[in-house]
């Protein structure tokens, strides 16, 4: 009778007891454990019958009770008591299902993670993590995660649990290094991988130090190309670019704006992306068409007063002032307005001294040159006078135009 018992049944309720309601605090309980590893099946199925009286929800108990009574050779009510606890632990699953975190908060929580097999630790850790992060007790997720991963290191799911519950506790350097370690241990995991891009871009953006920020973004930008070369798609391709914009590490940015761009090219983004590039690089008249056609695409919101603070700025290095100013106008920046203003009344000025210290020159040149004509025609007294006025002109045009 004893092989009646299908192996599949008992595999399935060994896997659903990770879903168990609050293990009790009982000490029947722990005496039908003791019992159980000792093989003394009796006192283990009379245990475990207590517990299931005492705390009728515990679907654990009724799982244990199953396995203990088959071992006996009671099949029957072996296989009424692990039905019992597949319904109790449905019921458990259901809760996460339908979004009552609290309840299955309640239901996972009491469950000793090291009293589980081994093969069911993941497991509950990943389940157990949803439930404490959605209900606002990611350190608990985390640490649970944590342990778990130290044991099992080559489990992609919980390097990823790990790296959300890490980013609701606002710590995206550890997150980053989670998602990281999850897309390594599993490149297909494209979520992973971008997860792991935008974290890492999020802290170069908020680090103080420069070589920190170098440090990640570089990083990023190598998680964001393996990702966009496994999985080409517009956006990976797009986060590729950004990061390596972020790394200051131009031309590669470049390149993933241009296969972006390739595939959608009326996206005013990818425009404004591959300006800052070529600003950067010096191409600034490729630049500006960049922003032009951006603007033409019809960029909105806060992308439009990017596009035209980019294009104050590109003007700015032109040396085009009246132009930097339209821009920054466009973009509603007075600050820039204002000191483009002051630089082309500066340059007006500057270009107006330029154009008298280069008379001044002409005119020394010309009385120098006058000088020698005379001395050659003989006319040594007019050569004279005319050189003794050299040296305070020289003089005053080095105090003057340097």
């Amino acid at each position: 009778m004893k092989s009646t018992v299908k192996r599949t049944t008992i595999a399935v309720a060994a896997a659903l007891v990770l879903l168990a309601t609050t293990a009790p605090a009982y000490a029947e309980w722990n005496k039908g454990l003791e019992a159980y590893k000792k093989m003394d099946w009796a006192t283990a199925v009379k245990e475990f019958e207590e517990v299931t009286k005492t705390n009728p929800d515990y679907a654990g108990a009724y799982y244990m009770l199953g396995v203990s009574q088959r071992a006996l050779g009671q099949v029957s009510p072996a296989i009424a008591s692990l039905r019992k606890a597949v319904e109790k632990i449905a019921l458990g699953q259901a809760l996460l299902q339908a979004e009552r975190y609290q309840d299955a908060y309640e239901v996972l929580k009491p469950l000793n993670i090291s009293s589980l097999d081994s093969s069911h630790r993941s497991s509950y850790a990943l389940l157990f993590a949803q439930a404490a992060t959605k209900t606002n007790r990611t350190g608990e997720a985390i640490s649970v995660l944590t342990t778990q991963a130290g044991t099992d290191s080559r489990n992609a799911r919980l390097q990823q649990a790990l790296g959300s519950a890490y980013s609701v506790a606002g710590d995206e350097q550890k997150a980053f290094e989670a998602f990281k370690k999850a897309f390594e241990l599993n490149p297909k995991d494209a979520a992973s991988g971008r997860n792991a891009v935008r974290a890492g871009i999020s802290v170069a953006r908020r680090s103080s130090s420069t070589q920190q920020k170098s440090r990640y973004y570089s990083q990023s930008a190598q998680v964001a190309e393996s990702l966009a070369t496994s999985s080409p798609t517009f956006d990976h391709q797009l986060l590729a670019g950004e990061a390596w914009l972020g790394a200051k590490e131009y031309s590669r940015a470049l390149g993933w704006f241009d296969k972006a761009r390739a595939k959608q090219s009326n996206n005013a983004l990818v425009y404004f992306y591959s300006a800052q590039c070529k600003t950067s690089l010096n191409q600034l008249n490729p630049a500006i068409a960049d922003l032009q056609q951006a603007l033409k695409i019809g960029a909105s919101g806060k992308l439009r007063t990017q596009v035209y603070n980019q294009g104050g700025y590109v003007y700015d290095k032109k040396k085009d002032y009246n132009n930097a100013i339209s821009w920054y106008q466009e973009a509603g920046n007075q600050k820039m307005v204002k000191e483009m203003i002051i630089k082309r009344d500066s340059a007006a000025q500057n270009l107006q001294a330029q154009q008298e210290c280069r008379e001044f020159k002409r005119k020394i040149d010309a009385l120098n040159l006058q000088v020698q004509e005379l001395e050659k025609l003989g006319d040594m007294d007019n050569a004279k006078l005319l050189k003794e006025q050299l040296p305070s002109l020289r003089k005053q045009y080095a105090e003057t135009c340097g």
